[in-house]
Formats: structure tokens, C-alpha cells, sequence
């Protein structure tokens, strides 16, 4: 396996392309409930893959290209910072400042992890009879049931789940049916047994390793609309078309409550009455079978295990640029007569024996030196 500055962009523009498709997906066919969860959740895994596995292996091919990553390589392996007196190329620099970047974002999340704790510890048991009959008929509709607590809490917006080994239900002070309360918790029970305080945990952890990436943001935003799709598709399919409009007005309830109460408990939970309104209203109402949707899927699979391997086969190069052929006949350049010298906007002078010879934007000899003219 090998490990260069191009292998590292090259695994940037893959992963990066990865997400901007699962992204695609989301805001295009998640309406329509032609995309699945999984499809888009192998995309995301594949774009994580391609970033924690920015290697060339025996089969990678490399294709050179003039002027590819214009200015970047040289300035990354021949420009450094001043430190006193420590001089530390900015190839070297960057991988302190991503590994300090993601150390201060993990300390903080789990700074808020602890803080979340410890607010969930404090809240009381809910007294809601109605809340409880409703959650233990629903927890017990489920296969292998595990014991759910529930909570309550005035100071935030809507109900919503956390915890992965031990689901904790945190509810705020409404007043609901119980079969409002059945809808409620078939979702928020939908979330813990699909895995999907899993999946927020780990884009947590994600967006924190690789901070300065904004895709990954949008990404991260657009798979937690989907998982409240994948929750909502759960609670309603058993459910009449009557009994939708039923769920979907519940929905709006709580959406409602949530205006009126600021959510002042922050949580790696996932809240019932979260965004995208609209969209879930169209989900839950609409009871035709997308067409077409397994091949659709199956499509898109098949397109990014292809995408995928070929990013590993495939790798772009920067074709560095030679000196002219009279030059090349006439004299040999080495570090005894001859020197870059920097222009200041990414380009080299070609200097030998004091003369100068031609301009260039790539370093093709890295022996030869980078320096000024010296003054007279």
C-alpha cells in the first residue's frame, strides 16, 4: 500500500462525490419512498470507507494530467511555516492542525454527551398512566422486547428517544389520547429497534473527525430526514388510510407544542416532531407502491460497489512539466548551478548559471533548490 498527497485528494474528491449522490437521492426519490434507507446508508458507507482507507494498492493505475492540482503540490511540499526557530513544511502542518481540529470537536461532544447524561438522570418518572398503558402495548408488539423507560421533562419541545443498550422516552407535559400517545411511541420505538440512534451517533462522530468537510454536514442532515421517513414508514404501515390522517394530525399536535417551548435539553436523541414537516405528511398519506423502487435500489447499488472499486483502481497524477528540449541537449540542470525561483502566485522561474531559462508551475526536480535572487 502506498501514501501520497495524491492519493489523499484523490480519496477527497471520491469520498466527496459519494456523499454529494446519497445527498442527490435523499432530496430527489425520498418523497416518493423510491429510495431506501439502505441504499442510501451503503452510499454513506462507502463514502466513510474511501476516507478512512486513502491508499494505492499493486492494481492502481495512475493517469498523469498537465496542470492537476494546479499550484498545490508544490506549494504543500516546498512552502513552510516559521516557528522561533523550527521550520515546519506545511505538508506536516496540516495533519497537526485536522488531528487538534477533531481532538477540541470530540472533546466537546462528549463534553455534551456527559452533560445530556446527567440532565436525563435528574428527570422524574412520568406519572402519564394514559403514556404508560400506550408505550408498553406498543414495546410489546415489537420482537424481543427490551424494557423502555419513560420520562418527563416540562422543558422540552416533543417526545423523543435515547439510548442504545438502555432506550430511555422523554415526554414533555401534553395532553394526547392514548392512541396518540400508541402513534408516538410506535415511531420513537421504531428509531431504537431499527438502529437509528446507532447511525446518529456514528455521523456524530464522523462530522467530528472530519470537521472542515461541509458535505458531510448537509449529508448528515439529510440522512436524519430520512431516518424520520424510515420511522414514520414503520408506525403507519399497518395503519388504514383514516388512521394515517389520524397520525399525521398528531404529528402536527406536537409540531404545534413545539413553537410554544424552546428545547433547552440537548440530546443525541432523535425527537418525534422533528423537521420536514411537509415531506412526511406526503409519506404517510400516500399508500401506492412506488414503481419500480426495488430495481431503482438494486441499480444504485450495483453503481456504487462499480464506483467504488474503480475509485481504488483509478488514480489522477499531476503531470509534472520538463524543461524545453533545447535546454535538455544543451546542459544538465543540478543543485550546484541552477534554482527555482518563486513568483508568489504558485509559478517557478527556471534559473541556471544566473540566466533565466523559462517558467514553470510544477517542481520536476526536487533536488534543485527553491530560493531568491539574493540581494546585490
Amino acid at each position: 500500500m502506498n501514501f501520497s498527497l495524491s492519493t489523499v485528494l484523490n480519496t477527497l474528491v471520491g469520498s466527496s462525490l459519494f456523499a454529494v449522490i446519497a445527498v442527490l437521492l435523499i432530496c430527489r426519490c425520498a418523497t416518493n419512498r423510491r429510495i431506501k434507507l439502505y441504499t442510501v446508508f451503503f452510499l454513506c458507507a462507502a463514502a466513510m470507507l474511501r476516507l478512512f482507507l486513502p491508499f494505492e494498492f499493486s492494481f492502481t493505475h495512475s493517469f498523469y494530467i498537465p496542470n492537476l492540482w494546479y499550484g498545490l503540490h508544490a506549494f504543500l511540499n516546498h512552502h513552510y511555516a516559521q516557528i522561533s526557530h523550527i521550520r515546519i513544511d506545511y505538508m506536516h502542518l496540516l495533519p497537526i492542525l485536522w488531528f487538534a481540529g477533531a481532538s477540541v470537536k470530540l472533546f466537546f461532544s462528549f463534553y455534551s454527551w456527559k452533560k445530556t447524561m446527567r440532565t436525563i438522570k435528574s428527570l422524574p418518572k412520568s406519572g402519564n398512566r394514559t403514556a404508560l398503558q400506550a408505550l408498553n402495548e406498543c414495546n410489546a408488539a415489537f420482537q424481543k422486547p427490551v424494557p423502555v423507560r419513560l420520562l418527563t421533562s416540562p422543558d422540552i419541545s416533543g417526545p423523543l428517544i435515547v439510548g442504545v443498550r438502555t432506550p430511555v422516552i422523554i415526554i414533555p407535559v401534553l395532553e394526547l389520547t392514548q392512541s396518540e400517545w400508541s402513534f408516538i411511541f410506535r415511531h420513537e420505538l421504531s428509531h431504537y429497534y431499527r438502529g437509528h440512534l446507532l447511525f446518529r451517533i456514528f455521523f456524530e462522530l464522523l462530522t467530528d473527525l472530519y470537521f472542515w468537510n461541509p458535505l458531510l454536514y448537509l449529508l448528515k442532515k439529510q440522512f436524519y430526514r430520512l431516518l424520520e421517513f424510515s420511522a414514520d414508514e414503520e408506525a403507519v404501515s399497518p395503519l388504514s388510510l383514516l388512521h394515517r390522517i389520524s397520525y399525521s394530525e398528531c404529528l402536527l399536535k406536537v409540531m404545534k407544542s413545539r413553537s410554544k417551548v424552546p428545547p433547552a435539553v440537548h440530546t443525541y436523541g432523535i425527537s418525534f416532531g422533528s423537521s420536514g414537516f411537509a415531506d412526511r405528511i406526503k409519506r404517510i398519506i400516500n399508500t401506492e407502491p412506488s414503481p419500480n423502487a426495488s430495481r431503482i435500489n438494486r441499480a444504485i447499488l450495483a453503481g456504487t460497489a462499480i464506483l467504488f472499486l474503480f475509485s481504488y483502481m483509478v488514480i489522477l497524477e499531476p503531470e509534472y512539466e520538463t524543461p524545453p528540449s533545447e535546454a535538455e541537449d544543451s546542459f544538465t540542470m543540478d543543485a550546484s548551478d541552477s534554482y527555482y525561483r518563486p513568483n508568489g502566485d504558485g509559478t517557478y522561474d527556471v534559473i541556471h548559471d544566473g540566466q533565466f531559462l523559462f517558467t514553470t508551475s510544477c517542481i520536476f526536480d526536487e533536488e534543485i533548490p527553491i530560493k531568491e535572487d539574493k540581494n546585490p
